[in-house]
């Protein structure tokens, strides 16, 4: 949630001081949402071919990739299309995650999992424009602030590597 929530909340300032019209800056958080809708059903395409781990873990690599990309000149046409895999990749891979979770948990305690998944995810929807809003302040770089961006995307990547079916 906290890269949902950092794109949802500074992607059209972001791109508005990398020298983007507001048109072009506005259309770009369309373009994310977009993006986000084609996540989540080729995600859960996906995971209904696939196993679901594999699937999550591909689209983490896909956001921390693509976000940071965002940061990267590139011509415009390019760089709708990353945003759209960046939607895809954030708030696309939050609804498979959902998917997983009452997958992963045994019936018996499947909602209080999903409750305290969608609890913890609520604090990085709270703290993510705050701290964008800090380094954006700060006036960094416009690729440090997508390289911050996409730090939870390598962090969920690594803890989903780590989750244990055998158990």
């Amino acid at each position: 949630l906290f890269m949902v929530y950092a794109l949802s909340s500074w992607l059209t300032k972001l791109m508005a001081s990398a020298g983007y019209s507001l048109g072009s800056a506005l259309t770009f958080v369309l373009t994310l949402n977009f993006g986000a809708m084609l996540g989540a059903v080729g995600g859960g395409w996906l995971a209904d071919r696939f196993h679901i781990k594999w699937v999550l873990f591909s689209m983490y690599v896909l956001a921390a990739v693509s976000i940071t990309l965002l940061g990267v000149k590139m011509p415009t046409e390019w760089l709708f299309v990353v945003v759209g895999l960046a939607g895809a990749s954030t708030i696309g891979t939050q609804i498979v995650a959902n998917a997983y979770t009452g997958q992963f948990y045994p019936m018996a305690i499947r909602s209080t999992g999903l409750g305290w998944a969608l609890g913890i995810g609520r604090g990085g929807a709270i703290l993510a424009p705050i701290l964008i809003g800090v380094l954006v302040g700060m006036a960094l770089p416009l690729q440090q602030n997508f390289i911050a961006i996409a730090v939870p995307a390598v962090v969920a990547a690594v803890a989903v590597l780590l989750i244990d079916h055998r158990r």
